[in-house]
Parts: C-alpha cells; structure tokens; sequence
C-alpha cells in the first residue's frame, strides 16, 4: 500500500477531524470513504437514472389512460429516489 501526504486548509484540517470524531473513522478510511463517493457520483445521467430505477417506471399516458405522462412529475420522483438512496447508504454505514 502507498502513502501519500496531502496538504489541506484549515477549513478542510477540521472537516477531516470533524468527520474522523463523529464518525468513529480513521484520516484514511475518511479519505477513502470520500474517494469512492466521488467514484460512484462519476456515473452519466443514463446510468444514474437506471440505478435509481427511473428507466421504464411510467406508463405512457396514452397507455395508462391519465391526462399527462409521469414525466411531467420526474423532478419529484427523482429527488423521492435519491433522498431514498441517500437513507438507504446513511443506514447502510
């Protein structure tokens, strides 16, 4: 395993020693943990939206007989998925 020095502000010294003491988490497992957020949060807009199952998860308003389509409400479902997600990881951790 390598070992790298980095060098950080003193706003982002006491994020790092902020989230090392509520966490209960090491300086590198912290720095680990934020590298593969960022990981994840590098997927395309497709991708992301196939995670979260937006893919296919309307009918068509012809097909399901209703005035309007569900796109019309995709902003509402989205930020309802991702803030799922996002409980869904807080529990997880």
């Amino acid at each position: 395993m390598r070992t790298i020095s980095v060098r950080l502000d003193d706003a982002s010294e006491a994020t790092l020693e902020h989230l090392c003491q509520t966490l209960g988490l090491s300086q590198t497992d912290v720095v680990k943990a934020g590298l593969a957020l960022l990981q994840r949060q590098r997927q395309s807009p497709a991708a992301l939206a196939e995670t979260l199952g937006l893919v296919g998860c309307y009918a068509s308003a012809e097909a399901s007989g209703q005035p309007g389509s569900g796109a019309r409400d995709h902003s509402r479902a989205l930020k309802q998925k991702l803030r799922q997600r996002q409980q869904a990881q807080r529990i997880g951790t």
